[in-house]
């Protein structure tokens, strides 16, 4: 009994020391591909990459009518769909 509690602490220990090195190395890389991103591609740059089209951020304020407008059917749906 005391030879396979040892190989079970042995497989245990070595079990939990390999997924500490994993999560080690999982840490580095993706600390280094934040840095050569950080470092290579400026920050305006980023562009979508599935193609699809980026937002559009507008400096424009919504108008307060349209505020107006979307609290309105806000509360028309929430009051319809209790």
């Amino acid at each position: 009994m005391n030879d396979a509690m040892t190989q079970g602490v042995e497989l245990m220990l070595t079990g939990m020391g390999i997924v500490f090195l994993f999560l080690v190395m999982l840490i580095a890389v993706v600390k280094l591909i934040a840095y050569c991103v950080a470092t290579f591609i400026p920050e305006g740059k980023v562009t979508a990459v599935s193609g699809a089209p980026s937002p559009v951020v507008s400096s424009n304020a919504i108008s307060p009518v349209m505020t107006a407008a979307i609290t309105a059917a806000v509360h028309q749906h929430r009051s319809k769909h209790k």
